[in-house]
């Protein structure tokens, strides 16, 4: 809506609402500020945040900014020996006309939407004790459309509070004072904030509420529930939930039995979108879902056991990304697919030597139960090529330790045959923000596969083979022949141990700016084509 007595167009968030339900003790999350914007024009008074370029330079509006201040702000950059390096901040007070001034470094320039998100969250923290709304100077990025939006998009990612379990939410608790970000046709930047960014923001924030419910509540039945709830009156899209006695009556040997040592029985989920053209095949985001994984007989050591509950950070994803799709209106048909179960270690769990039979009918040699994440994905992969004949399928999973060891927590495994749509994802990594690093899949790890009792053994002893590789190169034997594939390994980048400006410490929700990004790309290619 417009502001009749301003030229600030004002930005209601679309209803994201707590999703988080089902239980008696619910987090209390942080409440989201409004977002406006305005034109580019320099503010006459009121707190501001400006870039400041490498050298402790201002330019542009921030150069206007230091002028009404006669100087001051410039001066202070001087005597503070800021840099301008790019994330470094530095907050003033009292500067002219300006009562609050927070500079954000930006190096020589921004390159990129990923850059104006980090930018956005910087300003949205650094101001969000303040007492009234800041208005914000954003740095023009060359080949980024809408400036000010990736920078609001900034706030909403960056701000994300999980909130402490089982503390009842304060009654009279308010969001900090709203962030104004002055944009050349602010308008447009409002159209493509609320279009775009906040169905972004709410794909994120479903993924990382997910993962961050701790596995006493989060059971794959829950799992399921939550998203039916969410999904509800979402248009276009259907929640479709296989419980124990259907994934067996499907012959789902591998998914049931990762989740038979459990009492609480796994799901199938599928979320459906159809926002493509009427018959046109899906793509289809296929994710891991352990809710807890104990390793099974196979038990983990105890240390770092806790993090265990974001083993379902893939199936989180898929859900997000696909609930971003909708919310954004896309124009895709798309299914994400939620392999759910406990991994657990009790009197009716899987042993090491067990032979599962898939859904597929091919034969799975158990050699370690710990290995349970891509067991669960053949059966859920198989049944999307089955039910939905994908365009592309892509799985998504924090499946293995090894890629932690060989990409370390900035990158996640890409794993392909294909050259072209390696390119593509990779691509899209990059300007969503979520990197990606392919890694092969050899003739030789194939042939390890290779089991002396089944079709094939879920892992190899004594190192043997690569652990991300052979993992990867599991899941590709559930691929049916002419199914574009792509498989994505998450361990490392799934959570966040100390916190980046748009990623909090905890739950990431990795892969779901990635996924819309791919989408968006082949939104933009169809619409190319006569």
């Amino acid at each position: 809506m417009v502001r009749t007595a301003s030229t600030t167009l004002l930005c209601a968030a679309l209803l994201i609402g707590p999703s988080i339900v089902g239980s008696t003790a619910a987090a209390a999350p942080a409440a989201q500020r409004s977002i406006s914007f305005a034109d580019t024009v320099r503010p006459a008074s009121g707190p501001l945040v400006l870039p400041v370029v490498k050298g402790g330079l201002l330019n542009g509006l921030a150069k206007e900014a230091d002028a009404a201040a006669g100087g001051a702000i410039a001066e202070a950059i001087r005597l503070a020996k800021f840099s301008g390096d790019p994330g470094k901040t530095l907050a003033l007070y009292g500067k002219g006309p300006y009562p609050s001034v927070l500079l954000i470094g930006i190096g020589e320039t921004v390159k990129s939407a990923v850059d104006l998100r980090r930018y956005g969250a910087l300003a949205g923290k650094g101001s969000g004790a303040w007492p009234t709304p800041a208005q914000v100077v954003v740095p023009d990025a060359a080949d980024v459309e809408h400036d000010a939006a990736e920078a609001a998009l900034g706030v909403r990612l960056g701000e994300y509070d999980f909130g402490r379990w089982g503390a009842a939410p304060a009654a009279e608790a308010k969001p900090a004072a709203g962030i104004t970000f002055l944009a050349p046709d602010a308008a447009a930047a409002l159209t493509a904030f609320q279009r775009d960014g906040e169905a972004a923001a709410a794909g994120v924030r479903f993924a990382r509420d997910l993962i961050s419910t701790p596995s006493n509540i989060k059971s794959p039945e829950w799992f399921a529930a939550e998203v039916r709830q969410r999904f509800k009156g979402v248009a276009k899209t259907t929640v479709t939930v296989l419980d124990e006695r259907q994934i067996q009556a499907l012959g789902m040997g591998a998914l049931y039995g990762i989740g038979q040592g459990s009492t609480r029985p796994p799901r199938l989920v599928a979320v459906e979108y159809r926002g493509g053209e009427p018959g046109e095949a899906p793509i289809a985001f296929v994710g891991k879902g352990i809710t807890f994984d104990t390793g099974g007989i196979s038990i983990k050591p105890a240390d770092g056991m806790w993090r265990m509950r974001s083993d379902m950070s893939g199936a989180a994803a898929t859900a997000g990304a696909v609930l971003t799709l909708a919310l954004r209106e896309a124009k895709v048909n798309a299914v994400a697919v939620l392999a759910l179960a406990e991994n657990m270690p009790d009197g009716n769990a899987i042993r090491p030597g067990d032979v599962l039979t898939s859904m597929s009918g091919k034969t799975i040699e158990v050699l370690n139960t710990d290995a349970e994440g891509r067991v669960v994905l053949a059966d859920a992969l198989w049944w999307v090529q089955e039910k939905h004949s994908p365009r592309l399928a892509v799985t998504i999973a924090t499946l293995t330790g090894a890629v932690v060891r060989a990409l370390g927590p900035d990158l996640a495994g890409l794993f392909t045959s294909d050259d072209a749509l390696a390119a593509r994802f990779i691509a899209a990594g990059e300007a969503a923000g979520e990197p990606l690093w392919r890694l092969p899949v050899t003739t030789a790890t194939v042939e390890a596969l290779k089991s002396d009792i089944a079709d094939v053994r879920n892992v190899t002893e004594g190192g043997s083979a690569p652990g991300a590789s052979f993992g990867a190169a599991f899941i590709m034997e559930w691929v049916q022949p002419g199914t574009p594939f792509v498989h994505l390994d998450i361990a490392g980048t799934a959570w966040e141990n100390s916190g980046r400006p748009t990623e909090p410490k905890g739950a990431v929700g990795y892969g779901v700016r990635l996924f819309d990004e791919v989408v968006r790309r082949d939104e933009a290619a169809s619409a190319q084509r006569p």
